[in-house]
């Protein structure tokens, strides 16, 4: 990993570990106040979550796929919902407080029994893991990774059938609102175009082999890895 790799990794961790309470608000779960941009902002970001939340369990719902790696699961709701699909999960995050929140979620979730998870304090580029999985979910991951080329060729040792992941558009409403928050806090934003989307594909040898949804503030991407 090359020194601003590793300083965008920290700069992502200190953010996420200090905004795992704000980044949870969104979904309406915490009491935790918001300013009015920032609600504004929220509730444009919401739409978009549902939408790619929505996306992606669609497709984990086959049963075909019986496990699932979260790669930045955040505060939790994926995991949720996929251990309600009755899927083995793997919970990856950077930050500690965002793994404090998703286990929490998940142990006052009453679940009877269904799936099983684990989780992983760390880098998802710098573990090695001892078995694939069937799936990955990357949703709000690539918006921080500067070297996005690394994460997929890892993943097509790691991922034995499908991907899902999300990468924000370089355009729309607010968008100003976001990279100026994200600089104030020191940390990366990496944007992307339809082109970029394309180009980054045909560059790890994924051309033909994936699917993009314009869902106006993400494109929302499902790569088949089989």
């Amino acid at each position: 990993m090359n020194n601003t790799t590793s300083k965008d990794t920290q700069e992502v961790k200190s953010f996420f570990d200090g905004y795992a309470n704000d980044f949870d608000s969104i979904y309406g779960h915490t009491d935790h106040q918001r300013g009015i941009l920032d609600k504004l902002a929220d509730k444009l970001f919401r739409q978009v979550m549902l939408l790619r939340f929505k996306e992606t369990l669609k497709r984990t719902a086959n049963s075909a796929i019986h496990s699932v790696m979260d790669i930045g699961c955040g505060p939790g709701h994926y995991c949720v919902e996929f251990l309600k699909q009755g899927k083995k999960v793997m919970a990856i995050d950077l930050a500690e407080n965002m793994l404090k929140i998703a286990k929490g979620r998940v142990n006052e979730t009453h679940l009877d029994g269904k799936g099983e998870i684990a989780f992983l304090q760390a880098n998802y580029l710098e573990h090695n893991f001892e078995q694939q999985y069937d799936a990955a979910c990357l949703m709000g991951f690539f918006d921080y990774i500067k070297n996005p080329e690394d994460v997929l060729e890892k993943l097509k040792k790691d991922i034995t059938k499908e991907v899902y992941a999300s990468f924000p558009q370089s355009g729309g409403l607010l968008i100003w609102q976001r990279k100026i928050r994200y600089k104030m806090r020191n940390c990366p934003l990496y944007l992307y175009s339809l082109k970029d989307l394309q180009e980054l594909m045909k560059k790890v040898g994924l051309e033909g082999k994936y699917e993009v949804i314009d869902l106006k503030r993400d494109f929302f991407v499902k790569i088949d890895m089989s």
